[in-house]
């Protein structure tokens, strides 16, 4: 038995367990895409309002959806002054409604990382547990001749396959959800939220996390004494 068969054979038998990881990976993935593509498009907005500002020049901006954005703001300018009995000049106005945006950016890169965090400790939390109920395996692993790096390595290949898999489909699911909201706003610029990096990003990044943080988890379950590990129920 090679590694690539005894990682495929530990997935399958413990499919319940992965599933559930599986899926709060996918969620934690679908929920960072979407915050994340919001905060590009939101940085986006601000740069086109800080061009009606002038305080920064425009680069390859795009004219219709300055102009559309400049409508926007002169309207709620408007309705601001008139119901709160204001006198915003429309540069005042830019600049509160850039630092807004800008304030709800950080917010939203801020609770992306928490639900990435979370995904990924659900991921250590499985193998944590996978390692509890497979050290006597582990013992008899050692005993039929697999190599500690052997054991770790497909235990790391379990972990980068539940990643993957996860990330890809939460992938797909959040860039979904964008391109049906982006529909729905009438936004046609759906490459300025999701930009070809950021799907690559979250799959690369995601798979590599759950490969690592499986490491230590399948090091220590082979670190320790085999007839242990053998007495072990």
């Amino acid at each position: 038995m090679g590694i690539y068969s005894l990682s495929y054979k530990n997935l399958r038998r413990n499919r319940m367990r992965n599933l559930s990881t599986l899926m709060r990976i996918t969620f934690g993935v679908i929920v960072l895409t979407i915050l994340l593509s919001s905060g590009i498009g939101l940085n986006s907005t601000v740069k086109q309002v800080e061009n009606l500002t002038g305080d920064v020049i425009p680069h390859n901006a795009s004219n219709q959806n300055t102009n559309a954005v400049e409508i926007v703001l002169n309207s709620a300018r408007e309705t601001v002054n008139s119901v709160f009995g204001t006198q915003f000049t429309s540069s005042e106005f830019s600049k509160n409604v850039a630092n807004i945006l800008m304030n709800l950016i950080y917010l939203l890169d801020f609770i992306a990382s928490l639900v990435f965090l979370v995904g990924l400790f659900g991921i250590w939390n499985a193998m944590n547990l996978n390692m509890l109920e497979r050290k006597r395996e582990f013992g008899l692993l050692k005993v039929m001749g697999f190599t500690e790096n052997q054991i770790i390595l497909s235990t790391i290949l379990e972990a980068g396959i539940l990643g993957l898999i996860g990330a890809v489909v939460g992938t797909i699911m959040g860039v979904g959800g964008v391109t049906f909201a982006s529909q729905v706003l009438n936004f046609n610029q759906l490459s300025v939220l999701v930009p070809w990096y950021l799907p690559l990003g979250i799959i690369l990044i995601t798979t590599l996390l759950s490969m690592l943080l499986a490491f230590y988890p399948a090091w220590y379950g082979c670190r320790q004494d085999v007839s242990n590990s053998l007495r072990y129920e």
